[in-house]
């Protein structure tokens, strides 16, 4: 069976245990809130019943209370606790229980005959919904308690105020007779004859309510095994679901994204298992046939791809050398600029500092070695130096025979400048001297600095050179040609810059030729902080 025939009996089978399920839960609901009515039922009957015996009970007090003391508020009172009783007078509110003792006592007013409507204990009794022999009984408790109200009369009425007969005989008041009245045996009887109904109306709200609820909680009963057992078959579907989802999508689903990311990850010789002829088997077929034709693709891509790579490897070493040639005679800068397309490079850069290092008596060694011996020697020591300028980040420009030129600030602009190409010179010496001791040749260089603004640019259209303009590197190769062997020969300006770090020697006016006398300085050393 495919997985969408599944789905679609899965669906026929859940919508109507949900249905039923739901049913189940709207008639428990019916049912408990009949239960909490019937409950609510007693108790409201409860309620009137004790309502009837508080009311003939407060009759009682109020009629004994004037008899015995002739205050005509507890007359009013009786009749307004009659009254209430009988609908002819609205209950005020918070009628009941110790309503009457906070009236009595002044803390209340007493009940206002014209704020609510009125309605009497009897049509409460019929409004509650209680069978005819219950009212019967209640209405019988009533009729006995009125009885009782005419003795109550007659002994606040009769007894207590002046009668005069046909004959104008005047009667008095006879107080003890009134009393006796109220508390005689006649009374007392008349008084007990109220709770005999009352109590057959009692244990008959009981035992109606009692069968009702047992009826109720019955169908309850059936209605929650219902529930329970469609939500425990309609549980067993899900479940049985979910483990056929599982065994035939989940993991088959998953099993399908394994081979699949194997295949994306370059295996296309995996092929999937076709076992059901469902949805999944039928993807399964499209995927082993895109990966057939996908593995066909890449075999003649992958020849196509070895004899582009070697064609690109090829290109790229050339390429590489390129590159490498160019940065060796420019800078980086200035060929990623030419790279880019720029044809004329020129630029003013105004605080730079411009070094010349020549070999002492190079004409003469030159004339007693050999070429390869020559060659080998300045390639020897200006190696060092190039490791210097490297390590220093200075530029170095040109070669001239013996002679090597070096500038700081160009064309990386460096605020350091002229500290770099002192330690250049500094350490310049320094490898002259490893390599008199490595080779046991004795030489000596001079060198000459100075410091200013030069124009830089790009030379030439068939070879390129960087060169740099300006009196600055006049001055600079001046003042090595007029320097001292394993001396620093520096000018003023560079003096001033390194003053505060780096030790000088005076060596008082020198003649430049085509500059004039120039107050010239020999740097000795870094100053020890």
């Amino acid at each position: 069976m495919s997985l969408r025939k599944q789905i679609f009996l899965f669906i026929l089978i859940v919508v109507p245990l949900a249905a039923l399920v739901t049913g189940m839960a709207f008639l428990l609901t019916k049912q408990l809130n009949q239960v909490e009515a019937a409950q609510e039922h007693r108790f409201i009957s409860y309620q009137l019943a004790q309502e009837l015996l508080q009311s003939s009970d407060k009759l009682t007090r109020f009629a004994r209370t004037y008899v015995a003391t002739g205050d005509i508020k507890f007359k009013t009172y009786f009749n307004d606790v009659l009254a209430i009783r009988n609908g002819d007078m609205p209950k005020p509110s918070g009628y009941g229980g110790v309503y009457w003792d906070l009236v009595v006592a002044g803390i209340l007013n007493p009940p206002d005959t014209q704020k609510v409507t009125s309605i009497s204990l009897e049509k409460e009794m019929l409004n509650i919904g209680i069978t005819l022999e219950e009212f019967g009984l209640l209405k019988d408790a009533q009729n006995r308690s009125d009885a009782l109200v005419s003795l109550e009369n007659r002994a606040m009425n009769d007894l207590m105020e002046f009668k005069i007969d046909d004959d104008g005989k005047v009667t008095p008041p006879d107080r003890n007779q009134a009393i006796a009245l109220l508390h005689g045996a006649e009374y007392h009887k008349a008084k007990g004859a109220i709770m005999e109904p009352i109590g057959e109306f009692l244990k008959m709200v009981d035992q109606r309510t009692e069968i009702q609820l047992l009826g109720l909680n019955d169908n309850a009963e059936w209605i929650l095994f219902i529930l329970l057992l469609s939500s425990g078959l309609m549980l067993a579907v899900f479940v049985l679901f979910i483990l056929i989802l599982r065994k035939r999508l989940l993991l088959r689903g998953s099993q399908l994204i394994e081979n699949v990311n194997r295949m994306a990850e370059g295996d296309l010789s995996i092929r999937n298992p076709v076992t059901s002829h469902d949805e999944l088997d039928r993807l399964a077929v499209a995927i082993n046939s895109m990966a057939e034709s996908l593995d066909n693709a890449l075999t003649a891509s992958n020849e196509k791809t070895r004899v582009a790579e070697d064609q690109s490897l090829e290109l790229a070493k050339q390429q590489s050398h390129s590159e490498k040639l160019l940065n060796n005679i420019l800078p980086v800068l200035i060929a990623d600029r030419l790279k880019k397309g720029e044809s004329t490079i020129a630029e003013t850069f105004p605080e730079v500092t411009v070094l010349f290092a020549d070999i002492v008596g190079f004409t003469r060694m030159s004339s007693q070695l050999g070429p390869r011996q020559l060659v080998s020697m300045l390639n020897d020591i200006f190696g060092r130096f190039d490791e210097l300028t490297v390590e220093l980040k200075l530029e170095k420009i040109k070669t001239i025979g013996d002679c090597y030129m070096v500038v700081g600030g160009v064309p990386d602009r460096s605020p350091t400048h002229c500290q770099q190409v002192a330690d250049f010179a500094l350490r310049a010496m320094q490898k002259i001297n490893e390599y008199s001791h490595d080779t046991g040749q004795q030489l000596s260089i001079r060198i000459g600095i100075h410091t200013g603004t030069v124009v830089a640019g790009i030379v030439g259209k068939q070879k390129y050179s960087y060169d740099l303009w300006g009196d600055v590197v006049n001055i600079a190769s001046r003042m090595e040609s007029a320097g001292m062997p394993n001396m620093i020969h520096v000018t003023e300006s560079v003096r001033i810059r390194l003053a505060d770090d780096y030790n000088f020697e005076s060596r008082g006016t020198v003649e430049l030729k085509g500059k004039g006398a120039m107050n010239t300085y020999f740097l000795l050393g870094k100053k020890d902080h």
